[in-house]
């Protein structure tokens, strides 16, 4: 993939049944591609601005654990994970996120 400059990281929250504790998983990722805009999202009160971004992550960089709900940060942005894709069949596989 082109224009895939960027290092993301990404926590990933889970829970262990054994010790009855959440658990953080973090894991950072180079070569990839971040694209971010705003949007507008309607509301009871009319629009509202809202920012959208979407990563790329290469499966040449790893294969990332990654679910609804996580964070990402790409620079000094950091985002919830809102939507996973798994690319792998593709020409140049990767990990599609979507985050708000």
């Amino acid at each position: 993939m082109l224009g895939c400059t960027k290092t993301v990281t990404i926590t990933h929250l889970g829970y262990d049944g054994d010790t009855d504790q959440d658990t953080e998983q973090v894991q950072t990722f180079s070569g990839c591609s971040w694209y971010g805009q705003t949007r507008a999202t309607s509301g009871k009160e009319g629009l509202s601005p809202a920012s959208a971004y979407k990563c790329r992550i290469p499966l040449a960089s790893g294969s990332p654990a990654v679910a609804r709900g996580d964070k990402i940060q790409c620079g000094d942005v950091t985002a919830t994970v809102t939507a996973v894709h798994d690319n792998r069949g593709r020409p140049a596989p990767h990990i599609y996120l979507e985050a708000e």
